[in-house]
């Protein structure tokens, strides 16, 4: 559905399915910082007396200037759903993988998590930022729209923990994707995320971004932002 700012008019898409059956929700405009309220297309029963709808978007770093962020439309952004992918047929269990080393305190076990591989040393490629270009991320939409991450370094992980980018969404996998730029080259990994990450409505294991790709990370859609340096 198309929702609309009360007092700037700046329009957004948002996903029917965040209102988890509420009979309304309150939002905030990134750009004018108003909180209005849209309700629920599913009911029609107005909500109930004292009702006291949550937000589900934050005000938070100011956009980008003109310069740096300039939209095509009022639309920033989209939310999109992702298909449930159904698991491929299987004829036979596969063997078991071998089991990660366990470390022990006391009579407790436990497994050490796996550390997120760099795809550019798989591949061969060598990583740095470039000198001509400062890079960023945009929040165009998802629970942290609003905000701005500056790229300092080559590789980047977004996740909801331990990460360096961090995002506080609930459908984000603790490091969900990573970021890595070699000179003038930019990438987009995704880390074995449980929701996956999706680059126009397709789900992505590796690709090269442009400047102002969109790409989603749970609920969260992200822009990649290429400007030159003074």
């Amino acid at each position: 559905m198309i929702i609309q700012c009360s007092a700037c008019k700046t329009r957004y898409h948002y996903d029917e399915a965040r209102f988890a059956g509420a009979p309304a929700k309150k939002i905030r405009c990134t750009k004018c910082a108003t909180v209005f309220e849209i309700r629920n297309p599913t009911l029609n029963a107005p909500p109930p007396a004292g009702f006291q709808a949550e937000e589900t978007s934050s005000f938070g770093a100011p956009m980008p200037s003109s310069d740096d962020f300039n939209f095509d439309t009022t639309i920033m952004g989209s939310h999109r759903k992702k298909a449930a992918e159904a698991p491929p047929p299987r004829a036979e269990a596969a063997p078991a993988p071998p089991q990660a080393p366990v470390a022990r305190t006391g009579t407790a076990e436990f497994a050490k998590p796996p550390v997120a591989a760099s795809a550019a040393a798989a591949s061969g490629r060598r990583l740095r930022l470039p000198d001509w270009e400062k890079l960023s991320l945009a929040c165009i939409a998802g629970p942290e729209a609003g905000r701005i991450f500056e790229i300092d370094r080559a590789r980047m992980v977004i996740g909801r923990a331990g990460s360096d980018i961090l995002l506080n969404d609930p459908e984000c996998s603790r490091q969900h994707a990573a970021i890595e730029v070699s000179d003038d080259k930019v990438f987009l990994v995704d880390l074995g995320s449980t929701n996956g990450t999706y680059v126009s409505d397709k789900r992505i294991s590796q690709l090269e971004l442009e400047n102002r790709s969109e790409f989603d990370v749970g609920s969260s859609t992200l822009m990649l932002i290429r400007t030159r340096k003074e």
